[in-house]
């Protein structure tokens, strides 16, 4: 090869690790005009505007100025590792530059189909009620459900107050939250839905055979239990909706996501020449 061969694959595989430092936003820029210039490495500019990218959407406009600070010591380690990485000559390694090559081209591949599904990421509610009525058989409980309430004392006389309180009227969340041991005091005694896998055995029993908004005491290794079911769903019987739709939406996005990519790869290979030479694939070396 050439001496000027030479410089043109050493500058195309510069190339490629800019390209891709770039598109992960690892680069600053050329010497700006009209901007702030917050750090610079050799003649490597970071601008506020470049920092300000460096920051996940989520956290926009929440980090601290002492994380803000840990961004610009970043991209300076960044780019001083970059420039020692160059001055190794590992831009001239052809197995990491197969790899920088194939992260670009994988990298631009997500962010297109990325911009593709987000032109088409609204999910309607008749849709969503559609998927819900046509999948029914999906959404079947496989174990029952109990949601409860209980509160929890140290000992049968602890126990037997809280419960002449209930007796009286007092309200159980109010009783709960001044009295119960356990963490769920803070919520008035709720613990929500659970399945026979979720709590112990023995509370488990006890609440499995309770009757439907009937308050029991009974005694666990955990103290003195005042317990109420508040409502049960049995085996096979169907989960409302608005416990699945985060869950329908997500199964329609993804069915309309693979559509997508499917149609676009469709359209693509009738419109790019490609192909496959199966027979040299499949020879022996």
């Amino acid at each position: 090869m050439t001496a000027m061969g030479d410089r043109v694959l050493k500058r195309t595989r510069c190339l490629k690790i800019g390209l891709i430092i770039c598109l992960i936003g690892m680069w600053g820029c050329e010497r700006p005009q009209k901007v702030s210039v917050v750090a610079q490495v050799e003649n490597r500019y970071l601008t506020k505007e470049a920092l300000e990218r460096r920051i996940p959407t989520p956290f926009a406009g929440k980090i601290s100025p002492k994380e803000k600070q840990r961004l610009v010591e970043n991209w300076i380690e960044e780019e001083l590792l970059y420039r020692e990485a160059i001055r190794q000559n590992l831009d001239q390694d052809p197995e990491l530059s197969d790899r920088i090559d194939r992260a670009v081209r994988q990298l631009l591949a997500s962010e297109l189909m990325a911009r593709t599904h987000a032109r088409d990421a609204e999910v309607p509610e008749d849709e969503i009620l559609n998927y819900y009525e046509e999948h029914q058989t999906d959404f079947e409980r496989n174990q029952l459900e109990l949601r409860v309430r209980h509160l929890v004392v140290a000992d049968r006389n602890a126990m037997t107050r809280a419960w002449n309180r209930l007796q009286k009227g007092e309200f159980f969340e109010q009783v709960a939250r001044e009295v119960s041991i356990d963490q769920s005091a803070v919520n008035g005694g709720a613990l929500g839905y659970f399945t026979e896998d979720m709590v112990a055995s023995a509370f488990w029993s006890v609440c499995r055979d309770a009757k439907l908004g009937h308050r029991i005491r009974t005694r666990t290794e955990l103290g003195y239990h005042i317990i109420e079911v508040m409502d049960r769903n049995d085996e096979g019987s169907i989960r409302d909706l608005v416990d699945v739709r985060g869950e329908i939406q997500q199964r329609i996005l993804t069915e309309r996501r693979r559509e997508q990519r499917a149609k676009l790869l469709t359209e693509l290979k009738e419109r790019i020449e490609w192909s496959v030479d199966w027979k040299q694939l499949n020879s022996a070396k």
